[in-house]
């Protein structure tokens, strides 16, 4: 097993930003059959229904050539609908069954990780997580932009009409959308994916991989894969150019069990360790009990330090660097004054490593702006950095002030809830603007600065309320 590649794991796992891709091999713990084994049942079940020899035959030919979700669709013509979905639905039913000890181990991981993505219609995952989080077996277009789901590509048990059994209706399910495709694209662009219970042949995932060689536009994101001893060289190098990292376990037992150990490992080497118990401190003597002064007051003649600067996140997309930099002038002077400390990642510098530089300045806010826009909701970093920025706003560490640049739909988005700048409307507007533009402000709503006919009229009033805030939290630091 490569030490490195499990390090970097670890890593992906600690930062937040990991997604496990759940294959049958996950169910086939507890006795499941797999894609494969299902494809096979499918066909021994229409050849007793004396289906056409022929059709039998090119059902068996998708088999041996691992292309199973033609065998599956290929089952399904053969069989009829009904008959097909009640085979498919007797043979997945897990009900009796014992939640196999690697589904408890994702779902171990449900501290730090992003989300499920899996091919499995059967409700293991669903058991493990104990319905702490929701299953989605019809993604929307903002999926990307979400935590805490399981997303079933293939539909759930029971559930018919949400199965995804031929390569139509897969691609018109999860790729039809050109807005889902996006928010896929900045998923397999922005996380790091770790396929569990693959033996990563299927041609479902050999299309997911393609999907992502061609998103990465040559530099495929850092993926990882559990996979036993003996991947072959060609399917080696497929693979990592794919981006897909290669955690290569003995299963010397031939029961897979090393793949738990591995998950387990991860949140325990992410959690800290608890700190330290301190020593109750000596007393002092009666003689200098008897002395002892009080120190909370400067010594005379001495100013008491200043508090800090505020430092502040900026949180942006790429295509709004114009309106970024506009609202950096009018930040200007209170960083001249030493009021606030602003940062974004366009200060970082070439040979630095981006994430980290990102990391760092995003823990260490004491104020996150979110420049919000339809580039940023649908953004490669937004995702991210808006999921962390809420972690830390929730434990009371940072406070995180959206503020809306261009229209979009940000009212269907986890960051509805809170205070938008900027507020209130336009001074000296014509009446028949003022009418267009109440509709937009109706319910305190944010007007986004682009409709502002004078946008520095709306950076002024942005920049006055982040003033007056950035003075209260500055005043808690003394």
């Amino acid at each position: 097993m490569d030490d490195e590649i499990l390090e970097q794991l670890r890593e992906r796992y600690a930062s937040g930003n990991l997604i496990i891709f759940a294959g049958a091999g996950v169910s086939a713990a507890a006795g499941m059959p797999t894609w494969k084994q299902l494809a096979e049942r499918l066909r021994d079940r229409a050849r007793r229904r004396s289906a056409d020899p022929a059709v039998v035959d090119e059902i068996e030919q998708y088999i041996s050539s691992n292309q199973l979700i033609h065998a599956l669709s290929a089952a399904k013509l053969a069989l009829g609908a009904q008959d097909f979905n009640w085979t498919v639905d007797k043979e997945l039913d897990d009900t009796g069954r014992d939640v196999p000890e690697v589904a408890q181990a994702i779902a171990a991981l449900k501290p730090r990780l992003k989300a499920v993505l899996t091919t499995n219609i059967d409700r293991f995952l669903e058991r493990a997580f104990q319905g702490e989080w929701r299953v989605v077996d019809r993604p929307a277009g903002d999926v990307a932009m979400d935590r805490r789901f399981i997303l079933k590509l293939h539909g759930t048990l029971r559930a018919w009409d949400t199965w995804v059994f031929s390569r139509e209706q897969y691609d018109r399910a999860i790729f039809g959308s050109p807005l889902l495709q996006d928010a896929f694209g900045a998923l397999y662009r922005t996380h790091s994916m770790l396929f569990v219970g693959f033996g990563l042949a299927d041609d479902n995932i050999d299309q997911t991989l393609a999907r992502v060689r061609a998103l990465s536009g040559g530099q495929p994101p850092m993926h990882f894969a559990l996979l036993p001893k003996g991947v072959p060289p060609f399917r080696r190098r497929l693979l990592e150019e794919s981006g897909v990292r290669l955690i290569v376990y003995e299963n010397q037992a031939g029961d897979h069990a090393e793949v738990a150990e591995i998950l387990l490992g991860l949140e325990q080497s992410a959690a800290p360790p608890p700190p330290p118990r301190a020593a109750a401190p000596a007393p002092p003597p009666p003689s200098a009990r008897a002395t002892a002064t009080p120190t909370t007051a400067p010594p005379a003649g001495q100013r008491a330090t200043a508090p800090r600067p505020v430092r502040v996140f900026l949180s942006y997309a790429p295509r709004d660097e114009e309106l970024l930099g506009r609202l950096e002038v009018h930040m200007h002077r209170m960083k001249r004054e030493g009021l606030i400390a602003p940062w974004h990642s366009g200060e970082i510098g070439a040979g630095e490593d981006v994430e980290s530089a990102i990391s760092e300045h995003l823990e260490e806010a004491d104020l996150i702006l979110l420049l919000v826009s339809a580039s940023f909701l649908a953004s490669e970093q937004g995702d991210v950095q808006v999921t962390r920025a809420m972690e830390r706003r929730d434990a009371g560490q940072a406070t995180v002030v959206p503020i809306l640049l261009r229209r979009c739909d940000w009212e269907t988005t986890r960051l509805a809830g809170l205070q938008w700048l900027p507020r209130g409307m336009p001074k000296d507007l014509p009446e028949q603007t003022r009418k267009n533009l109440l509709e937009e402000c109706k319910d305190h709503k944010p007007l986004a600065v682009t409709r502002w006919p004078d946008e520095d009229e709306a950076f002024l009033q942005v920049v006055v309320e982040i003033r007056a805030l950035a003075t209260k939290l500055r005043a808690s630091f003394r």
